[in-house]
């Protein structure tokens, strides 16, 4: 549930004590995709192809550890 100064975009929705779902991730980014092309600042930094090759390291640490049965060291995949 929002509660003001505890979400960066709840500014842009409902008063306290009210709920931000799925739905509205996907309006934020969107709002911060059209700030960016509009040359603002977006609200949260957009991620970039080093985030998305860590999200990568996360999943196939996963992958690994489900196909091992062992926790993997994030430090461990490339």
């Amino acid at each position: 549930m929002t509660s003001g100064g505890n979400h960066p975009y709840v500014g842009a929705w409902w008063p306290d004590a009210h709920i931000l779902g799925y739905e509205h991730g996907f309006v934020n980014e969107a709002a911060d995709i059209m700030k960016v092309l509009g040359k603002q600042a977006p609200v949260v930094p957009l991620p970039d192809f080093a985030d998305a090759y860590e999200t990568q390291r996360v999943l196939e640490a996963a992958l690994l550890s489900a196909d091992q049965h062992c926790p993997i060291k994030i430090a461990d995949v490339k």
